[in-house]
């Protein structure tokens, strides 16, 4: 988990840095002491969860948060602070918390316990999350896709966890009524597959994606996975899920009920 403090009051933050470290040991905590300082960390990294003072010099935490949000539309803000009427603006926003000050430490464990959005686990190599949005690390870092639709590819194939699936399988699910045989749309498919190959191939992941005849499949064992885990009762990957699944892929719908069971 990435996490970064923000706040105009250097006393103030460090000791909401002490008490996070004490609950979040061996993650990545990062300061800000200015609105500029948060905006400049956030635009070179993606963190998943920002404590941010509401009352700071130039940009409100509010107005920060909202920036925040519009950068990285997933990401959990909690807001610290000791005026409680903020607090409707403040879930207007759909933030993940509002903890006033004095901030106690039993309420940042409660807090980081309840995140509103799942939060990925940064690990070695490879990694697939599933839940909410479709997203895929490297050492932490997203994976560069070419095209949506290369990643769409890969995603579905996730899905089947290393079942194979057909060509006409993979364009009906991309195109729906749209799919078809044309040798244009065969060669536009095609193209996909090598940008998705070229993608895997650029951080040495080449084995993640099997090619047989006409057809693909991914190697499970070559990646980890919150969808995965949680289907082995992993209790931190069930803990992750909040009832979104590839949210962004329509055909993924059907698969939320088999994980709630």
């Amino acid at each position: 988990m990435r996490v970064l403090l923000v706040d105009d009051e250097v006393p103030a933050l460090r000791d909401l840095e002490r008490v996070v470290k004490k609950h979040c040991p061996g993650e990545m905590v990062a300061l800000a002491n200015s609105p500029d300082e948060a905006r400049r960390l956030c635009a070179a990294r993606k963190f998943d969860v920002v404590f941010m003072d509401v009352d700071m010099p130039g940009t409100s935490g509010l107005e920060l948060a909202k920036e925040l949000k519009e950068l990285w539309p997933r990401i959990n803000i909690i807001m610290t602070t000791a005026h409680p009427q903020y607090a409707l603006d403040a879930l207007k926003l759909f933030v993940s918390g509002y903890l006033l000050k004095p901030v106690m430490e039993e309420d940042i464990k409660e807090v980081l316990s309840n995140l509103r959005n799942p939060v990925p686990r940064y690990r070695d190599g490879l990694f697939v999350q599933c839940f909410g949005n479709f997203e895929v690390f490297y050492h932490g870092e997203p994976v560069k896709f070419g095209r949506s639709q290369a990643k769409e590819i890969f995603a579905y194939l996730v899905d089947l966890k290393g079942a194979t699936a057909t060509n006409a399988e993979i364009r009906a699910v991309l195109w729906g009524d749209e799919a078809d045989d044309s040798e244009k749309q065969k060669n536009y498919f095609a193209q996909l597959v090598r940008e998705l190959k070229q993608s895997f191939a650029k951080i040495g992941c080449e084995d993640v994606l099997v090619q047989g005849r006409n057809a693909y499949a991914i190697a499970p064992d070559s990646f980890s996975c919150d969808y995965y885990e949680a289907m082995e009762n992993d209790a931190q990957a069930l803990r992750n899920f909040r009832g979104e699944y590839m949210k962004q892929y329509s055909w993924a719908e059907d698969r939320v009920g088999s994980i709630c069971e």
